[in-house]
């Protein structure tokens, strides 16, 4: 064989060997799920909490009901819906909700292959649980979805932003707290892999897709707070995204705040934010 052709085949298999390991391993380089530890069970007692079990196209699903601290009857207030981390758990949101307002509860939700669920997690089945968590705790709460609705918002932390924006795209909420937020996977793509292979990306979460149609909405209002030092997500990213709706985003900087410890230093003044969310949505 002629060593031209010797040398374009070397050239081929230098270029194509990136390009197929990231299209087949590219879930195993987004997504990290974890399982329970018994420890987690203690802590949902503690809580009150009630596991809310729904079916989705990946299968069996749970996510976790916490109720309001106080007696009143009826719905609660609010109902944040809660996403985590890419490493994190539902019930990881018990260490701090007990900071927040004692009116509020939360729907802690899993990913699929997370914790108690089953399958596979994606952009598309990610939406899908979302919605269908939502659903399943307005049967669980034995109201219609259509009373439920007014009582939601959303909170999500890093990918789970991601994933509090699609469901807030689904279910028609249009209020909610985010936490270092990217804006799109593909830009995060950008910044560990560089350009061309950014492009290869086929979890398409586009954070400023979704923030743009819920903030759309009557009396839209989110808050988002960054870590000026988070080494994971630039806080260049969550300043983008509000600065595209300055009238219903605001944007707070977390000076010295990094990815993972954000919600250790401010726990207090994001349950003040969702006051504010809560208030001003309800004027």
């Amino acid at each position: 064989m002629p060593l031209w052709k010797r040398l374009l085949r070397l050239v081929a298999l230098l270029i194509l060997t990136p390009v197929f390991f990231l299209l087949g391993c590219q879930s195993r380089l987004i997504y990290f799920p974890n399982s329970y530890r018994a420890e987690y069970e203690s802590q949902l007692r503690s809580a009150k909490g009630e596991r809310v079990r729904f079916t989705t196209s990946q299968g069996a699903q749970t996510a976790f009901y916490i109720p309001p601290r106080t007696t009143a009857g009826g719905l609660p207030q609010t109902v944040w819906l809660c996403f985590a981390g890419n490493g994190s758990l539902a019930l990881d949101w018990l260490a701090w909700t007990d900071d927040w307002d004692p009116n509020f509860a939360y729907l802690l939700v899993d990913y699929p292959s997370y914790g108690e669920c089953a399958g596979k997690p994606s952009p598309g089945t990610i939406r899908e649980s979302g919605k269908a968590a939502a659903e399943a705790l307005a049967a669980h709460l034995h109201t219609p979805m259509t009373e439920l609705q007014p009582h939601l918002a959303v909170l999500g932390h890093s990918l789970g932003s991601a994933a509090a924006l699609m469901t807030a795209e689904e279910l028609d909420v249009h209020r909610g707290v985010l936490l270092s937020p990217f804006t799109t996977m593909t830009d995060m793509g950008r910044i560990v892999l560089g350009w061309p292979l950014c492009h290869l990306n086929l979890h398409r979460f586009d954070n400023h897709k979704t923030l743009r149609h819920a903030a759309a909405r009557p009396g839209a209002r989110f808050v988002i707070f960054h870590g000026a030092e988070d080494e994971v997500i630039p806080m260049r990213m969550g300043q983008e995204l509000a600065a595209a709706h300055p009238q219903t985003v605001t944007f707070h900087p977390v000076s010295g705040g990094h990815h993972n410890d954000l919600l250790n230093l401010i726990s207090p003044q994001i349950g003040r934010a969702m006051e504010e969310v809560t208030r001003e949505v309800k004027k």
